[in-house]
């Protein structure tokens, strides 16, 4: 699995504890939703910027390749 994979488990755990929270503690079914739609989002954002793959350095050449003579 990918880092992004387990990142978004994560996620989608933590919105399912805030359902099962705001179901213990009587609070409105809209502020949860809104609440799991906040997370999703900042989830996505956060596992996109946490696991993207850095791009090479532009003057090196790829790895593997002779050098240019």
């Amino acid at each position: 699995m990918s880092n992004f994979t387990i990142y978004m488990i994560g996620i989608v755990v933590l919105i399912v504890a805030l359902f099962i929270a705001g179901n213990a503690f009587g609070w409105p079914q809209s502020y949860t939703l809104i609440g799991a739609v906040v997370l999703l989002g900042l989830g996505i954002l956060a596992g996109v910027t946490s696991t993207k793959r850095r791009d090479p350095p532009a003057g090196d050449p790829p790895s593997g390749t002779p050098p240019v003579r």
